[in-house]
């Protein structure tokens, strides 16, 4: 062998121990890439973060009963949801001011969805706007929306994600008030991103990042620039503060949404089987089973847990999604198992995108596909949408 053949090799070789080869992989380098306080928004959770755990036990209890000398050569992890083909089995749920994390931000990840062949889902307090990511992407597009105080801003939204092609509409209800985020508050997280003293040199030691916020527009919520009189990322800060807060929000606000969205309506945060119950008597199509990443609350069980009661809660007509803990594809496939119609997670896509931008996402999403496709065959499944109970362990 030649030298130069040799060193080929031993490039090459490098190159694969450095490669993102899990979600986890991509999210110590998000660590690593960014600064500790944008860590933490990130990656945080409320009170405890007890939640947090709760989502990875409840899944890590799952297991599987493997049945083989099955034809698996050809796993199948397509999806139909709402009627239409699905290519990617993962679903990025909304995450909020993804260009704190990189400053391509919803942007990059939707076209990294479309491309994937996966459903990317814009949160209302978006970096990019409504309009600015409907004209990036072609892909499928669903919009998540809080439940504001001011019914105007609710109506406004609505039309806007309308008039931009949105497929779905998302209503987050568990938000009557916003969770202690202690991490942030230790930090002094707030917009717009403000330098404390002492954390100079942590910042200065992230330079790319750095980098990337002085290069583009300041980091603020896209969907309210029209909002307040001032439009700037403090006003708009403020007025997130004081707005998103509505204790007073019923059921009947969700029958308001029903009567103005034709689209399919998905209701996000349902842990309760009376309320999953009360969702479809109002008409919803979908419910997104979700402890909010464990970010409101930190005493509630973990998602894998409270699932199986809510998909029963329900008629075969609601389709009932996972959200809370995916990391990996033997996760997708335990939601199914548990009866999902898709699963769904905020921080792996945010991972991948702090990590390396739109090239980031693209791997998470390959990677959660492929370990989906090797669940499939070790299971001695030929399709995900086939898989049940019958796939699991019950003692």
């Amino acid at each position: 062998m030649k030298l130069r053949e040799i060193k080929k090799l031993i490039t090459l070789r490098n190159r694969t121990k450095k490669a993102i080869q899990t979600v986890d992989d991509s999210r110590a380098k998000a660590k690593r890439k960014i600064p500790r306080a944008v860590w933490d928004f990130i990656d945080g959770g409320a009170g405890e973060e007890h939640a947090i755990t709760a989502n990875r036990d409840s899944l890590n209890k799952v297991v599987f009963q493997p049945k083989y000398l099955v034809d698996v050569s050809k796993p199948d992890t397509s999806l139909t949801i709402f009627g239409k083909p699905v290519s990617n089995p993962l679903i990025l749920s909304p995450s909020g001011l993804a260009t704190l994390a990189h400053p391509t931000g919803e942007v990059a990840t939707a076209r990294a969805a479309h491309e994937l062949g996966a459903v990317f889902c814009l949160s209302t307090g978006s970096g990019n706007s409504i309009e600015e990511v409907g004209e990036q992407s072609q892909g499928r597009l669903w919009f998540q929306l809080y439940l504001w105080k001011s019914q105007e801003v609710i109506d406004s939204l609505i039309q806007r994600a309308k008039n931009s092609g949105y497929e779905a509409l998302i209503v987050t209800v568990d938000v009557p008030v916003v969770g202690k985020r202690e991490r942030d508050l230790r930090n002094g997280m707030s917009l717009p991103v403000t330098i404390r003293p002492g954390q100079y040199l942590h910042y200065l030691s992230r330079p790319k990042w750095l980098s990337g916020i002085v290069k583009n527009p300041a980091i603020t919520f896209g969907n309210l620039t029209t909002v307040t009189s001032g439009g700037d990322a403090s006003s708009i800060g403020q007025y997130v503060n004081n707005e998103l807060n509505d204790p007073s929000k019923t059921w009947d606000d969700l029958k308001r949404i029903r009567r103005n969205w034709d689209g399919p309506l998905l209701v996000k945060g349902i842990m309760h089987p009376e309320d999953a119950k009360t969702a479809e008597s109002i008409g919803v199509d979908g419910i997104i089973v979700s402890n909010h990443g464990g970010r409101q609350f930190s005493s509630v069980p973990g998602i894998a847990t409270v699932f199986p009661q809510i998909r029963d809660a329900v008629s075969d007509t609601v389709e009932v999604f996972f959200d809370g803990g995916i990391r990996r594809g033997e996760d997708i496939v335990k939601a199914h198992a548990l009866g999902a119609s898709a699963a769904c997670s905020g921080r792996c896509w945010y991972w991948g995108l702090a990590a390396d931008g739109e090239q980031g996402v693209k791997d998470v999403l390959e990677i959660l596909n492929q370990e989906t496709k090797d669940t499939l065959s070790l299971i001695g499944q030929r399709k995900l949408s086939d898989v049940g109970a019958h796939n699991l362990y019950l003692p």
